[in-house]
């Protein structure tokens, strides 16, 4: 393995702490987004040369890449998460999956929810954002939990946690008439069996040919006392 990792390294004109750099990135953050910032695009152009290599590498630990090259970003499964479109019978357990908090989750099938509203309409940039308006989102967020988001401070975490997962983008986020960017990203964070049970709750109907295949790479039962592990 170690002679295959020289061997590309070199005719990629690349050397081990470029594809440490990579594979390190991808395990921590699970997704490169090339219009995250100028060192994540580094980072995705990076990526570009040595993917064969990153891929092989990363598929030896039981790890799957996705590819999404129209909108210039990469995924990262977790051994024995569910991808769209791909037979997956691993009954391997989730060791990499995160578990996340009540609102954590309840944060993202929202974020899924307005982005596929956005979509339906038509409100989706040629790079895959949806622009949301914050107080849209928060009163959506509201109507999904059964409660507000009493603090401040807890909304500009929830906003944060979705800035690392590369789900968002916005500059600032302060003024209460200010939008974020939601990114096709967030396809590969939501389940559909929970954004049906929301459309249902909330009463909106879906043509089936509209909805998209994700995979199940969190686990939804929400409690209160879960805590983001590593």
């Amino acid at each position: 393995m170690i002679d295959y990792i020289d061997k590309e390294l070199k005719q990629a004109n690349a050397d081990l702490s470029d594809f440490r750099r990579i594979v390190n990135r991808l395990l921590n953050h699970q997704a490169i987004y090339r219009r995250q910032s100028q060192v994540e695009g580094e980072d995705y152009d990076l990526y570009l040369r040595l993917e064969a290599l990153v891929r092989d590498y990363l598929g030896v630990l039981g790890f799957t890449l996705v590819h999404h090259s129209s909108q210039r970003y990469v995924v990262c499964y977790p051994p024995g998460a569910e991808i769209p479109g791909v037979y997956n019978d691993d009954t391997e357990q989730h060791h990499y999956q995160q578990t996340l908090r009540r609102n954590e989750k309840i944060m993202l099938i929202t974020a899924r929810y307005l982005f596929e509203e956005l979509l339906r309409e038509g409100k989706v940039s040629d790079e895959g954002v949806a622009f949301i308006d914050l107080e849209k989102l928060s009163h959506t967020f509201a109507m999904i939990a059964k409660q507000p988001l009493d603090k401040e401070s807890e909304r500009e975490e929830l906003l944060k946690f979705l800035k690392r997962l590369r789900i968002a983008e916005y500059k600032d986020a302060s003024e209460p008439d200010a939008y974020i960017g939601i990114r096709s990203t967030i396809l590969c964070y939501t389940l559909n069996s929970v954004l049906d049970e929301v459309n249902r709750l909330l009463g909106v109907t879906v043509d089936q040919e509209e909805v998209y295949s994700v995979p199940d790479d969190f686990s939804l039962e929400m409690t209160d006392d879960e805590d983001v592990e590593g």
